[in-house]
């Protein structure tokens, strides 16, 4: 068995740089709880070497499930805050989907922050793609004309920064560093490593880029066979199983009517999955019966674009773009915001009060979870009687694991950004989420590592179960073991088996 100690104080020799030096930190012990709390605001490094040099030896069971949680996450906190750039698992600060200045209520002061961060980290080599830098610029602008006072000065001295970067950028592209069209971390400096460590640190276990792509192509391969079976019964026979997905949600007659009525019947149909659902799902699961259900947003905020969003129990569906919104593609959705999914889980997560670090070190494992409910409510059989509510399940996880193949296609194969969107069309037909397939490419080259953590956490979680079914055998129990997953809050897969040997012994 591989000593993971031994791997970790490994790590922490790399960051103090001497093996004399990692004599004074290895015989540390005692309350590893204390430990963590107080390493929440530490400098990176630091952390990275206190918790690797911990001697978990003597922790109870349950007191080591918090250790494997954070151990190999913040190994690689510290090994990213080596370089020079990327606090946070990502070299850029500032994008369409990040930064100070998208909050509600944007700081001139953070905005500022954040601009000085971006221009030190470009000028150190982290130089987002031209496509990145037009899209922040974009969506700086557009909050800068919404803004007032110094918040919006401050926007627009960011909109100044960005295209001083974007410049840069594609001076890129004139001497050959990088392609127009591409958009991974494998074209920055020492970018290869830099993503394998923002993969470790958002999953918070150890992962190959190369074998984490692998391992999704093969789990969509499969997929789409089971698609193609349920496909051919649909009476779609000609073309590959992307093709047929598409035309199976251009059928008038699974889509809903663009109306307030057609809008409210998707609300119902969401509900009554919901509903058939729970009995099926108490049977393999605690919190069957949490209070969940589908509402439509108001108006004006699908005027505003909310894409949807969780508020407390309820999960406020936006359906103005009903269209693209098929019949079939809805109850898995009910299952993965609502129960099994995120509500579930997110009245665990606030009963477990979690650590800070716990959640910095599992930034995949909700998302994770709510992919795995989805997975959960199929095998419990709420498709029995649905075929087409199954196909439906079936292009979203192709959905949610192609994003793994093209993440890591992007970021570590030096895949284009046509490439990925080819890739991703073949392998779902077209998006079935609230993104378009150019913009969720768009998402994952601007932030790298997300959309694999995301996977790789759901596929981990089915693997720890099986992985303790095998072990316990006739002792095993899905209701306890899916509270185990849950019971602890955010963690990563290494705290996920750890807490299953905890609830098995």
């Amino acid at each position: 068995m591989v000593d993971r100690r031994s791997l970790l104080l490994a790590g922490a020799g790399v960051l103090l740089g001497s093996a004399s030096a990692r004599a004074n930190v290895v015989n540390q012990e005692g309350n590893f709880l204390a430990l963590a709390a107080t390493l929440a605001n530490a400098d990176r490094t630091e952390r990275a070497i206190r918790i690797a040099a911990f001697d978990a030896e003597n922790l109870s069971a349950e007191d080591r499930i918090l250790y494997e949680a954070v151990a190999q996450g913040s190994l690689a906190d510290g090994l990213i805050a080596s370089f020079p750039w990327g606090r946070s698992g990502t070299p850029y600060v500032v994008t369409h989907r990040s930064g100070a200045y998208r909050s509600a209520n944007p700081d001139a002061a953070a905005i500022d922050r954040d601009t000085e961060e971006l221009s030190a980290a470009a000028r150190a080599g982290a130089v987002a793609p031209v496509f990145v830098v037009d899209a922040a610029i974009a969506a700086v602008d557009a909050a800068a004309a919404r803004a007032h006072g110094a918040a919006a000065e401050a926007m627009r001295r960011q909109s100044a920064a960005l295209s001083q970067v974007r410049a840069w950028s594609q001076g890129w592209i004139d001497v050959g560093i990088r392609s127009a069209d591409q958009g991974g971390l494998c074209t920055l400096p020492a970018g290869d490593a830099y993503y394998a460590h923002s993969l470790q640190f958002q999953l918070g276990a150890e992962v190959s880029p190369g074998a984490a792509h692998r391992r999704a192509l093969a789990y969509c391969r499969r997929l789409q066979r089971e698609a193609d079976a349920l496909l051919l019964r649909q009476g779609l026979t000609r073309g590959s199983v992307g093709e047929r997905l598409r035309a199976f949600a251009a059928n008038a007659r699974q889509l809903y009517a663009n109306s307030a009525e057609g809008k409210a019947q998707a609300v119902a149909d969401m509900n009554a999955a919901l509903a058939r659902g729970r009995p099926l799902l108490s049977q393999v699961i605690d919190g069957a019966e949490t209070p969940a259900e589908v509402r439509l947003v108001p108006p004006e905020a699908e005027a505003g674009g909310a894409a949807g969003r969780r508020e407390g129990s309820v999960y406020n569906a936006d359906f103005s773009v009903i269209s693209t919104r098929p019949r079939w593609t809805l109850a898995s959705v009910a299952y993965h915001e609502l129960v099994p999914g995120h509500i579930l889980q997110a009245s665990f997560e606030r009963a477990a009060q979690a650590l800070p670090l716990q959640t910095r070190y599992a930034s995949g494992y909700s998302e994770g979870w709510a992919t795995y409910a989805e997975r959960l409510a199929d095998e419990a059989g709420v498709y029995a009687d649905d075929p087409a509510g199954r196909i439906g399940y079936l292009q979203w996880m192709l959905f949610r694991f192609g994003r793994v193949v093209a993440d890591t296609g992007i970021h570590a194969m030096r895949w284009s950004r046509a490439r990925a969107v080819r890739e991703l069309r073949a392998l779902q037909g077209d998006s079935i989420a609230f993104v378009s397939v150019e913009e969720d490419v768009l998402r994952m080259c601007a932030q790298p590592g997300a959309a694999t953590a995301q996977g790789l956490a759901a596929m981990r979680i089915a693997e720890i179960r099986e992985e303790t079914r095998q072990r316990v055998g006739a002792r095993f129990d899905a209701r306890a073991f899916h509270t185990a997953m849950l019971r602890y809050g955010p963690l990563s897969p290494p705290g996920l088996a750890q807490a299953a040997r905890v609830a098995f012994g």
